[in-house]
């Protein structure tokens, strides 16, 4: 297990200018009432908004949601990563993905300010893959492309295939290192996370990992199991925000 104090005393800066946010299902006025307080306040904004999936928008391009905060705070970026809900249609993945600059972080790490993030969007999908259980198909190009039968009459595959959770995608990131893993998905510390990434978040070695999906906070119950998971699990619930260091900056719709 890394040093988490050290970690945090070495990267303070740039983790408080990181900003992650659980799910908010198409509401955005929350957070420009953070950015808001926090300007008038501080006289500072954040670096970085990195959403936690389930942005759910399936009638307006992602990046015209964005266009208020590209206005009213320039200097702000944005990444993301999909939620299950985000694969709910067809016309949710291409929403979400008509992005403009902001970033999608799925599969990849990117350093943000010296602080390396890596992204794991969408859930466990019993057709594809549930740990500690087999998975049926290894990655999306083998879930989706089963030849002509499956997709007659001019359907389509299943959207949901889309925000699935495939190996491929996970053993790809387990090669990596990073310092922060981001999912949708929760480990196990919470009721209904997986092991799987818990494993993940040891493989890269991460410091401490951020997840929403659930639209709940048990992170003190996660902090009792952290020497046992070898990691900083946190959790961001429903239109929340927490910065790289886990402190909250808005908590939901509970308030400030």
């Amino acid at each position: 297990m890394r040093d988490m104090a050290e970690f945090d005393r070495q990267h303070s800066q740039a983790l408080e200018g990181l900003w992650f946010l659980g799910d908010v299902h198409a509401e955005f006025r929350h957070i420009a009432r953070a950015l808001e307080k926090l300007t008038k306040t501080m006289s500072k904004t954040p670096n970085w908004l990195v959403f936690l999936g389930d942005i759910d928008i399936d009638h307006q391009p992602f990046r015209e949601v964005l266009a208020p905060l590209r206005q009213n705070f320039p200097e702000v970026k944005v990444a993301f990563i999909h939620g299950n809900h985000d694969a709910d249609t067809y016309e949710h993945w291409a929403c979400l993905h008509d992005c403009g600059d902001a970033m999608a972080l799925h599969g990849q790490v990117v350093e943000m300010d010296g602080v390396r993030i890596a992204g794991l969007g969408g859930n466990f999908l019993g057709r594809i893959w549930s740990p500690p259980g087999e998975p049926v198909f290894a990655n999306k190009a083998a879930a989706m492309n089963r030849g002509a039968f499956p997709w007659r009459d001019g359907q389509k595959p299943n959207p949901k295939l889309h925000g699935a959770i495939y190996p491929d995608d996970v053993k790809h990131l387990a090669s990596l290192r990073a310092d922060i893993l981001i999912t949708h998905e929760a480990p196990s510390c919470h009721p209904y996370g997986f092991a799987a990434l818990d494993q993940l978040a040891r493989d890269m070695q991460v410091v401490r990992s951020f997840h929403g999906h659930h639209h709940d906070d048990r992170s003190l119950d996660y902090a009792l199991q952290r020497v046992t998971l070898g990691f900083d699990a946190l959790a961001v619930d429903y239109c929340g925000i927490k910065n790289g260091l886990g402190q909250v900056i808005y908590a939901g719709p509970k308030g400030w």
